[in-house]
């Protein structure tokens, strides 16, 4: 699962060009994933110049993410 940190994204949609799985989209004002989509390449980290996207191997939904993380992106 990837997390994106929307206060620091520039929305330049780096991200959602490289994802081969088509898991992030940018949709209003900010940038969208999907994390069933995700098979966690890692492309869009590598992608972002704002180096605002985290991944969490393996996991597919917000309720497995680490205490800290839920905390940090507000989920």
């Amino acid at each position: 699962m990837i997390m994106i940190d929307h206060e620091g994204c520039i929305k330049c949609v780096g991200c959602s060009s490289v994802c081969p799985k088509n898991a992030i989209e940018y949709i209003g004002e900010r940038m969208a994933t999907y994390p069933e989509l995700c098979i966690d390449c890692g492309l869009c980290i590598k992608a972002c110049p704002a180096n605002v996207i985290e991944l969490f191997p393996k996991i597919k939904d917000i309720s497995q993410l680490p205490p800290e993380a839920r905390k940090k992106y507000n989920v």
